[in-house]
């Protein structure tokens, strides 16, 4: 069976600008999860109406019970769905390559805090669109002329978390009836010569295959987990390709974490 192909392209051929600062709803990781945490006990308690609804008097025939049974299992689902939507985030993998290696572009946000480009999808918003107008907002230049086209690819992952904190499952926790948020990587085809511009508070970095995979305690269980579902692909290394595009004088080349 042919493995799916993905060209990469050197990194001296991708540059990067800088634009106007992109404020974080939340300070720090703890203020996210707080803030989070607070929608879901708002919408914790719409769902636990609707249950009291459902249950209706103690004195219930069989009948009964089982039709208790199964709305408690439709909305369930319905609150699986609705949380997907709500919470859903959407990130993506973007690969360039340095001698030969696939090296992930990441977004910087302090000394010891890394991310994939992406975010939260609206309600009702489209997985693709959605990410589209993400990577636009983050990566791309702010004109109504030029508008970045982005390929968004196959679906990597598919990771759950249950109490918004650092720990992620990649399958959907048994334990739980109810998560509070889903996160699917996607992977997203580059073209040759690809120019970013990156918001001022936040840094695009390349980081080697070699230093994500296993490891954990630096870039967490989804980061660290991205040399395993690249390893379903066959990547093209094209080391001379013809520039399609000139970026603008100012911009920089990407630079590899650790190195200047």
């Amino acid at each position: 069976m042919a493995l799916p192909v993905v060209n990469a392209y050197p990194r001296r051929y991708f540059s990067c600008g800088i634009k106007e600062a992109k404020m974080e709803k939340d300070a720090s990781v703890a203020d996210r999860i707080a803030r989070m945490e607070a929608n879901i006990i708002f919408r914790g308690q719409r769902y636990k109406k609707a249950i009291i609804q459902v249950q209706g008097s103690r004195n219930m025939s069989f009948l009964a019970k089982y039709r208790r049974k199964i709305n408690r299992m439709n909305l369930r689902k319905r609150g699986v769905e609705k949380e997907e939507r709500e919470n859903g985030r959407m990130k993506v993998t973007l690969s360039v390559q340095e001698r030969y290696h696939p090296h992930i572009l990441l977004l910087e946000t302090g000394e010891t805090s890394w991310k994939l480009p992406g975010g939260r999808l609206k309600p009702g918003e489209n997985e693709i669109e959605g990410l589209q107008r993400k990577l636009s907002s983050k990566l791309a230049i702010d004109s109504p002329v030029l508008q970045a086209y982005w390929q968004i690819g196959e679906c990597l992952s598919i990771w759950w978390c249950t109490n918004f904190g650092r720990v992620m499952y990649p399958y959907f926790p048994p334990h739980t009836t109810n998560v509070k948020e889903c996160k699917k990587l996607f992977m997203v085809h580059l073209p040759c010569g690809q120019y970013f511009e990156v918001p001022r508070n936040l840094k695009l970095i390349a980081v080697p295959l070699f230093e994500l995979n296993d490891n954990v305690q630096t870039f967490g269980p989804v980061l660290s987990s991205i040399p395993i579902q690249l390893s379903r692909f066959c990547f093209n290394y094209i080391n001379n390709p013809p520039l399609l595009f000139n970026p603008p004088d100012s911009s920089s080349t990407i630079s590899i974490r650790g190195l200047p």
